[in-house]
């Protein structure tokens, strides 16, 4: 069974422009996504674009790269990436997530591959003000992980099993030919969490916890705490 990572990696952000080539320490956020991507047991790493200098970046630091379309989200490019490589499986690692942990996306890997009817992501413990920002997506949770419910709001927090979400996810070929094929729902349009979309088809999801405490790079000072860490 083949598994390959997708690192989509869109120049444009209303908040940060071009930031996948935005510096950590002496690096382009983009090769640190990479770099970290690669020491997983994934057969196979690809950064999935729409930038030019951003693919041209990628090549030259050793990186693999393929340009896509004009994509409206960052699963339409791993869709287009698994369209060209028919991997059996395919772990989806968010491009402005510079710190995620290699064994994180391993244990994603090795649960996909064992309970391949499942989407698999993770899920962290809410920490200071994330359980009401409406910009830190919430999981909901059964006692085994299983996804009952993903919100942006503060109203379930003393419920049990309410956990930070991170932005990792591993399909199945088969599952990701279904997301291919659906079309975005009330709900997910409502609350922009494509993921909606995906239970709204039937698909079943399952969080793994992680202890790290992984965050996305979105605004100037998200880039500057990142760059206070990397030191």
């Amino acid at each position: 069974m083949r598994t390959i990572v997708v690192i989509p990696a869109r120049w444009e952000s209303t908040r940060l422009p071009g930031k996948p080539l935005a510096l950590i320490g002496d690096k382009p956020m983009i090769q640190h996504n990479w770099e970290r991507a690669s020491q997983s047991i994934a057969d196979e790493v690809i950064v999935a674009t729409d930038s030019q200098l951003v693919f041209d970046t990628v090549i030259g630091f050793g990186g693999q790269a393929i340009l896509t379309g004009d994509c409206s989200t960052g699963t339409e490019r791993v869709i287009e990436v698994q369209k060209l490589k028919h991997a059996d499986f395919v772990i989806n690692v968010q491009g402005d997530e510079p710190f995620i942990e290699p064994k994180d996306i391993d244990n994603v890997i090795k649960t996909v591959n064992a309970f391949p009817e499942f989407i698999i992501t993770l899920k962290t413990n809410l920490i200071d003000n994330e359980s009401t920002d409406p910009n830190a997506v919430k999981v909901i949770t059964d006692n085994s992980g299983n996804v009952v419910m993903f919100t942006r709001s503060s109203v379930y927090v003393e419920t049990n099993f309410v956990f930070k979400h991170i932005g990792i996810y591993g399909y199945s070929a088969s599952n990701l030919d279904i997301i291919s094929n659906a079309k975005p729902t009330e709900s997910s349009i409502s609350n922009s969490l494509e993921q909606l979309t995906w239970m709204d088809n039937g698909i079943l999801m399952l969080a793994g916890f992680t202890e790290y405490k992984s965050f996305g790079i979105d605004t100037p000072s998200d880039l500057e705490r990142a760059n206070k860490m990397y030191k």
